[in-house]
């Protein structure tokens, strides 16, 4: 702490504690991949049908995994890439160890597509609004969705990793804590921030700027909240959370939590979003079990085609 903020009286004291500032850095990151994610999604539009420069500019590889990579690197984070070694050798525990956390959001996704009709008496698919081609058959839908689901997913897996590694690292978070926190950011990221970068790219120029910055300092300042209570419970303190200072702070932040759960709100797009959820979950229960980026990676990579052959197989049946 710096010479000035030791002498500010106390309720001026802009310093923070361990976990709301590692929070605010996470929310930082998550906001700015957020955009890279938009950035490559809008150069790959153009460069479209360019061998190897259409692959590279995916937003899944250049817009999110890449990123990912480097601020772990600048973060001091290890994301082992390497294959764990007794992830080769067949055993049954090692098997179920690997693969429990890859299906378990599939099987979800199943189940959810089949109540679905006995409650709301359409398909799920159509409920979300999934569209695809009437002539196209499964295989045909399935080749055309691998390449970008599977890119996608890795750039899913590694962000997942990498905040899993963040909460666990740098707030003490138990295994479980972690897992859990690194779900909700995930859905978060996946439903809200990627969506209102993706949305940014198409608002004129002047409007880009002021949009971004406003989501950004609404994001940060949730993680700073978050963080708050966090250490707040731990700590069995509230001494820093009534400083004055931290009351526009903790507006804007009840308005991105407000924003989080209004993501499961609406029905059915809540079930959507939490089936997200399970999966980022499931992948960061994953990286935990076998400590390799590769299990969330080919979780998040399956589910993503799950996704999309579940509701091409509901509009046909239906």
């Amino acid at each position: 702490m710096s010479p000035f903020t030791d002498a500010l009286p106390d309720e001026l004291d802009f310093s923070l504690p361990s976990e709301p500032a590692e929070l605010g850095r996470l929310s930082t990151f998550l906001v700015c991949v957020s955009l890279t994610t938009a950035g490559a999604y809008w150069l790959s539009l153009r460069l479209r049908g360019v061998p190897v420069f259409d692959l590279l500019s995916s937003p899944g590889i250049a817009g999110l995994a890449l990123p990912t990579l480097v601020y772990a690197r600048y973060a001091d984070l290890d994301l082992p890439l390497r294959v764990d070694a007794s992830l080769t050798r067949v055993r049954l525990e090692t098997v179920g160890t690997a693969l429990s956390p890859v299906f378990a959001p599939i099987l979800a996704l199943v189940a959810v597509t089949v109540a679905t009709p006995l409650v709301f008496g359409t398909s799920f698919a159509a409920l979300v609004g999934s569209t695809f081609h009437p002539k196209a058959s499964v295989l045909a839908t399935a080749s055309w969705w691998v390449e970008p689901t599977f890119l996608a997913g890795a750039g899913y897996g590694v962000l997942t990793a990498l905040v899993f590694e963040h909460l666990r690292t740098r707030m003490s978070l138990s295994s479980r804590g972690a897992v859990l926190s690194a779900a909700a950011l995930g859905t978060y990221f996946h439903g809200g921030l990627r969506s209102a970068a993706l949305t940014l790219v198409s608002f004129p120029k002047q409007w880009r700027l002021g949009l971004f910055a406003i989501l950004l300092v609404a994001t940060v300042a949730g993680g700073i909240t978050v963080g708050f209570v966090y250490w707040s419970a731990v700590e069995r303190s509230i001494r820093v959370v009534y400083r004055p200072v931290f009351v526009p702070v903790f507006a804007l932040g009840v308005v991105s939590l407000v924003a989080f759960v209004t993501l499961f709100a609406e029905i059915p797009g809540g079930f959507e979003h939490a089936l997200w959820g399970l999966a980022f979950g499931c992948a960061a229960h994953g990286y935990a079990r076998t400590g390799s980026v590769w299990v969330p990676v080919v979780t998040m990579s399956l589910f993503g085609l799950a996704v999309r052959l579940v509701g091409f197989v509901e509009l046909a049946v239906f």
